[in-house]
């Protein structure tokens, strides 16, 4: 038996279901609404006609599009939504400018907007603003330049004291009680031998004294005491060479357990050496410069033996000084026996030629004084 439905019945179920299927819907268009968009077109709409949809109920005036944010009008033309800041610009409105001349100011141009209004400065004052150089390139203007101090008038110059045409420094001659001037020593002292004045005096001052007092340009007494003049004395050069000899071995260490040749012995006598190499040098060149080519080859015959007995070193860079002393000696004596020739003398020469062979084991390059010296020994040959 089946219980046929009443349409009173019917429809509260109907109505049911309505409600229950309006539920999504709704709460889909809320969702968009708060994100600021709208329900999808594709959406069903299963309202009437006359009913309005939720999402028209919660949107905006005009419905936003969901990519660019921009609400669609009724034209279907896109309005961009300002934002509050740029609805804040827009209320306060555009800022204008009088640009209409004032009476007050003349021709003079406005100030543009954004410029600094330049300070003023006095026009007679002599104190200069400090500021930085960024300030017054903004400012456009630059202080004015300080004033020149006021100067004295000149005064009138002072009376000189001496005349011209007199020597600045003058020599002053002092007078004794008697009325005679005072002259040197050496002049007046006749108790003391002339020997021992001439000591005192230096190299040059005797050389001026034999040239202008004594020589005097006259050949006759030139000639005279050329003839008496004898060899420079070697002694004392050799004399100074072998206490600088001596100065080298007494600054080596005498403990046996150190050595005498090697690096640490070395840097205790490298001042001495050096000390030998000048004397060395201000001895050879002081010969070669007086022309005594004869007092040079005798002085490279003594000095040879004192610089073979220096130390030799186990390191080959602390014998360079050594080396040097040994090449000195070797080209003053090529150029004693180049300028001398035979007027050194032939024992002299045959000397030199057997101290060439023991000299060559030492340095090498005694080779070209040997050459040097056969060919003067040729020459002197030829002429006889």
């Amino acid at each position: 038996m089946t219980t046929a439905t009443t349409p009173q019945q019917q429809y509260p179920q109907e109505h049911i279901r309505f409600v229950l299927s309006e539920i999504p819907s709704r709460l889909e268009a809320l969702h968009f609404t708060n994100g600021g968009a709208t329900t999808p077109t594709g959406a069903p709409n299963r309202h009437s006609p006359n009913e309005p949809t939720p999402a028209t109920i919660f949107a905006n005036p005009h419905p936003v599009d969901n990519a660019t944010n921009v609400p669609h009008s009724h034209d279907n033309i896109l309005v961009p939504i300002p934002s509050p800041d740029e609805m804040i610009i827009r209320q306060r409105g555009r800022r204008r400018f009088n640009n209409a001349p004032s009476p007050d100011t003349g021709n003079t141009p406005l100030r543009m907007p954004f410029q600094r209004t330049p300070t003023k400065v006095p026009l007679s004052t002599s104190m200069i603003l400090r500021s930085s150089p960024r300030k017054r390139l903004t400012m456009g203007s630059t202080p004015p330049a300080p004033e020149p101090p006021i100067m004295p008038s000149p005064t009138k110059a002072k009376q000189k004291l001496w005349p011209p045409g007199t020597p600045l420094v003058k020599k002053l001659r002092l007078e004794s009680e008697d009325g005679v001037c005072n002259k040197p020593i050496a002049q007046i002292n006749g108790e003391t031998p002339l020997p021992v004045l001439l000591q005192g005096m230096s190299q040059q001052q005797l050389i001026e004294l034999i040239v202008d007092e004594l020589v005097a340009g006259d050949p006759k007494t030139e000639e005279r005491l050329r003839i008496r003049l004898p060899m420079p004395d070697i002694d004392p050069l050799e004399e100074e060479l072998l206490h600088a000899k001596r100065q080298i071995f007494r600054s080596l260490p005498t403990s046996r357990l150190c050595k005498k040749t090697d690096s640490s012995a070395y840097s205790r006598a490298a001042l001495h050496l050096s000390e030998f190499k000048r004397l060395l040098s201000g001895h050879t060149k002081q010969l070669y410069d007086s022309g005594n080519w004869d007092a040079l080859l005798d002085y490279v015959t003594v000095a040879w033996p004192i610089v073979r007995a220096t130390p030799h070193w186990d390191s080959a860079a602390h014998n360079v000084m050594r080396r040097q002393c040994f090449k000195l000696l070797a080209c003053h004596c090529i150029a004693a026996l180049k300028n001398g020739g035979l007027r050194l003398g032939t024992m002299r020469l045959h000397e030199t030629e057997r101290n060439l062979v023991e000299w060559a084991r030492d340095y090498e390059d005694v080779q070209s004084c040997q050459s040097t010296l056969s060919k003067v020994i040729s020459k002197g040959r030829v002429t006889l």
